[in-house]
């Protein structure tokens, strides 16, 4: 279905209201005309009950006043009918208003037709009903009236008509910067994201414009995240693939070619592109502006016993040991299999570029954060080189065996489970990784304060 505009919305909700109120108007006109008709009709009803009693003669009434006929029915005190006029077929029903009653702020409007009649209380205690038919009066407060609903509508139109072309321009002038920002917004490129100017903008647009700059900004960060991963990636990538050709060349030549070494090669793009591919998810959900939290618990202790698991045998196989402490039945929030990863990309690196054994131990800080502990017996990290070596393609050492992703991904996949991951003040190469418990919230950034 088509959408019409605000403005076009706003003039057509204020058109049917004058509509609406043009009717009230004339309604009320309408009911004003019986009401000016009965007061009237009150004032003479008066003025021929003035000493008139139950003893007195029918005959002194007047027939007519105003030219409308007159009729009567007289009651007693109890309410019984004493007589009613000869040009009365029956007596007219008494209707007496209460005592003290004030007229409804809303109700109903009175039709009397043809004939108005009232109630005339007398000086001992009976009613006398006064009926007139007042076709005269009825018809000269009527023209009078219908004159002045003309005269009204006369001087609404005009002055409605005013009042829609003033809202129309106050629309225009106030949507002025809506139209302005989006015309901004359109003549946007890819590379150039700039946030929306919110300075004349209405206040009530305001949340709008500010949940739209921020869009725009995750969008310029996911942008600038993979330029630079590709720019990144084709850096990295560069140099073994070159000595993938060379090597590739080498064999067609070569009676006895070195499959082992091509392998290891095929192998080892295999893995930074699986890496790369990854760190690139990891990144646009990390872009969203806040972790995504995740929506089942996983077990954490079995995840860490899994990834040892794994990468024990590399550790025995270069003759060394895991030392492990961990407490049973732990569980966090986030996504299984890329939390296994994380933890296995840390032992890897442990096993990779540290020394020594190993001691893998966990603890848990007033059941808020998980903390796990990777320490080896190597040489640790210098204080300025921490928070690099989290960053994709660093490494500790040049010429170190890996792409320098590991540590990259691990974090990435931390915090988007709303935890962290940092190197602790130690003499040697300690790891901490900081899980979110999975009954309670993300993990604060003081949670993570330094500890030694």
């Amino acid at each position: 279905m088509k959408s019409t505009s605000l403005e076009r919305r706003v003039l057509l909700g204020l058109a049917l209201a004058f509509a609406a109120g043009a009717g009230a108007l004339s309604l009320s006109l309408y009911d004003t005309r019986d009401q000016l008709r009965r007061v009237a009709m009150v004032i003479q009803a008066r003025e021929i009950a003035e000493g008139f009693t139950m003893q007195s003669d029918p005959a002194r009434l007047p027939k007519s006043h105003a030219g409308g006929e007159l009729s009567y029915t007289l009651y007693s005190p109890e309410g019984r009918v004493l007589w009613f006029s000869d040009n009365l077929q029956s007596p007219r029903r008494l209707r007496l208003p209460p005592d003290g009653a004030r007229a409804p702020l809303l109700r109903l409007p009175i039709y009397s037709g043809q004939v108005v009649n009232v109630a005339a209380p007398l000086a001992d205690g009976a009613t006398l009903m006064v009926a007139k038919r007042d076709v005269l009066e009825r018809q000269a407060i009527g023209d009078l009236l219908h004159a002045k609903l003309l005269q009204s509508l006369v001087m609404l139109v005009p002055v409605g008509l005013l009042a829609l072309l003033l809202i129309y321009w106050m629309m225009r002038w106030t949507l002025r910067p809506v139209q302005q920002a989006a015309r901004f917004v359109q003549g946007m490129k890819p590379g150039q994201v700039q946030p929306i100017p919110t300075a004349r903008l209405p206040r009530e647009l305001l949340p709008l414009a500010e949940a739209v700059n921020r869009a725009l900004e995750n969008l310029a960060q996911s942008l600038a995240n993979e330029k630079r991963l590709v720019a990144d990636a084709a850096h990295e990538l560069r140099t073994p693939l070159t000595v993938l050709d060379l090597r590739l060349q080498k064999a067609r030549t070569d009676p006895s070619p070195d499959w082992q070494a091509v392998d290891g090669d095929v192998r080892y793009l295999r893995r930074v592109a699986e890496q790369l591919l990854l760190l690139a998810r990891q990144e646009q959900d990390l872009g969203a502006g806040e972790a995504a939290p995740a929506a089942a618990s996983t077990h954490l202790t079995r995840l860490v016993r899994e990834a040892i698991a794994a990468i024990l045998p590399l550790f025995e196989a270069g003759s060394r040991s895991m030392q492990v402490d961990l407490i049973d039945g732990v569980h966090c929030q986030g996504d299984a299999s890329l939390l296994h990863t994380a933890i296995y990309n840390v032992l890897e690196n442990a096993f990779q570029h540290g020394q020594g054994d190993v001691l893998v131990a966990m603890t848990a800080v007033e059941g808020d954060v998980i903390r796990l502990t990777v320490a080896d017996q190597g040489p640790g990290v210098p204080p300025d080189r921490q928070e690099a070596m989290f960053t994709r393609f660093s490494k500790a050492r040049p010429g170190s065996r890996g792409a320098g992703l590991g540590l990259a991904i691990t974090r990435k996949i931390l915090r988007n489970a709303g935890g962290e991951i940092r190197f602790l003040g130690s003499p040697h190469c300690e790891l901490e990784l900081c899980f979110r418990s999975a009954s309670h919230g993300a993990v604060a950034p003081g949670a993570i304060g330094k500890q030694n």
